[in-house]
């Protein structure tokens, strides 16, 4: 499975965050380039930004899945193939860098706003944060990932993947009383990752949250 990595300028010892970033269908290929580039840029490059990365350096992971896998299974009680393959790569890079295992996030659009739903779900245990884009998933099982702090993003006009996706993953894990925020942009369709990469808020929400420390 093809994938960049951005590695942060830190001194030598530190321990930081790690992201990882599921990409739409638009990232589709093997040529590790779609993945981060077009509109998975907003995705992937935000935590890049001077402003953000000199107070909040980390470890950006962003891989690549050849068309026409999936990053999610919502029908199955397994990962799909390649998030399993995510999975190791993630065990893999914790025994080689210095990462905070209490602070690993995954975000994704679309094809990835359904993996990120899906992985959280079915490994809660792995990760701090999750926001999901223009996603949807399975509403019974995501009550797993309750503790997991998420935010969900949302265009009310996306024939794409139709908003209930988000909507009905919302209304489950409040049920649960599970740790959700969620936006909905009323006059925006299938591209809603263009505003919510762009919520001034976004990245300070991110890396407030800590694996095992409750907060809303």
């Amino acid at each position: 499975m093809p994938y960049r990595l951005h590695s942060p300028s830190i001194e030598a010892g530190t321990v930081v965050p790690l992201i990882i970033y599921l990409h739409g269908s638009g990232g589709w290929g093997t040529d590790n380039v779609k993945q981060i580039s077009g509109g998975n840029t907003h995705g992937t490059r935000l935590w890049l930004k001077s402003e953000i990365a000199s107070e909040n350096p980390a470890y950006v992971l962003a891989p690549q899945i050849p068309r026409p896998q999936l990053w999610g299974a919502p029908d199955s009680e397994e990962l799909a193939p390649y998030a399993e393959v995510l999975v190791e790569l993630i065990n893999q890079i914790k025994s080689e860098l210095l990462i905070d295992e209490n602070r690993i996030y995954i975000m994704g659009q679309s094809l990835g706003g359904i993996g990120v739903w899906d992985i959280i779900a079915k490994r809660p245990d792995i990760f701090a944060a999750g926001v999901p884009v223009c996603g949807a998933g399975n509403t019974d099982r995501i009550v797993n990932a309750r503790n997991i702090a998420l935010w969900a993003f949302h265009g009310a006009m996306d024939t794409t993947v139709p908003v209930a996706g988000s909507r009905n993953m919302v209304t489950s894990l409040e049920a649960a009383k599970g740790n959700i925020r969620y936006t909905e942009y009323p006059d925006v369709g299938h591209n809603s990752w263009e505003r919510a990469f762009a919520d001034p808020g976004l990245s300070q929400w991110l890396f407030s949250n800590v694996r095992g420390q409750s907060q809303k």
